[in-house]
């Protein structure tokens, strides 16, 4: 599957000319045939607790990324904000289909409490699952990079997972260890979609990469925002076979163990 990997620099609270950049870099991505652009976290409107704008954007996003897709006939991964009953937002991630239709829809697990994301932002609770060109994908976002155990559930099902991020520039170093550490240990590929530039006062690292199951860096994007091009093969069931590390795992063991750690304290 050939990929565009849309390391943006995001304009915080301008979804109207982060979204013509977005249209242009699309077209762009389905002239040199890929089948799927992927853009960061918050693609249109940046890591920000204005919720009202986030909320009042959404449905001009989701049509916006529905015409583009049809018209171009391809894949398309972006993230937005909606509306909850308590006042609050989901993070969201949705890969439209060709045709304009939601093939998988996940909502961050861990918002990051940190910069208080989890006072605007109620948690996911699902994760979620496509196929696209043959190859089974899930997606998890920026900060949930850090929590092991999830990406031990969705390798389950997936061959490949996206991480799309606005991940700073001072734990840039994290970004790289993690996402090599999480490709290894559940032998799939990792694709971590960053933005870079400023927002506010924050700055973003870039870095986009994709790494294999070995831990191989296969596309670097450095810091410099650009549309860049990597394409994955369908060769994980093959390389687990060959070095059965993730068949060894002893997950239903490592929840008891967890369940027994926790009746104890």
């Amino acid at each position: 599957m050939k990929i565009a990997v849309a390391q943006t620099e995001i304009r915080q609270d301008d979804p109207a000319y982060n979204l013509q950049k977005a249209e242009r870099w699309i077209a762009e991505a389905a002239f040199n045939q890929a089948e799927l652009i992927l853009f960061p976290e918050t693609s249109f409107t940046g890591f920000s607790n204005h919720l009202q704008l986030q909320f009042a954007a959404a449905e001009t996003i989701f049509q916006r990324m529905q015409t583009a897709a049809k018209q171009h006939r391809i894949h398309i991964g972006f993230g937005w904000t909606s509306a909850e009953s308590d006042g609050r937002g989901k993070n969201h991630y949705t890969i439209l289909t060709p045709d304009g239709e939601s093939c998988l829809d996940y909502t961050k697990i861990h918002p990051f409490s940190y910069c208080q994301e989890d006072r605007f932002f109620q948690k996911g609770t699902q994760l979620a699952h496509a196929t696209i060109s043959g190859i089974p994908v899930s997606v998890l976002i920026c900060y949930d990079l850090r929590f092991p155990e999830v990406f031990r559930i969705a390798a389950r099902s997936a061959a490949l997972i996206f991480v799309p991020a606005n991940w700073l520039s001072r734990r840039s170093r994290h970004w790289q260890i993690l996402l090599q550490a999480r490709a290894i240990e559940n032998q799939v590929y990792l694709l971590g979609v960053n933005c870079v530039g400023t927002q506010g006062d924050l700055q973003f690292v870039g870095g986009s990469q994709l790494v294999d199951p070995e831990g191989t860096v296969r596309l670097d994007c450095g810091s410099a925002e650009q549309l860049a091009y990597v394409t994955v093969d369908s060769d994980v069931a093959e390389f687990r076979q060959a070095f059965p590390t993730y068949r060894d795992s002893q997950t239903a063991l490592y929840a008891d163990l967890y369940q027994t750690v926790r009746n104890n304290h």
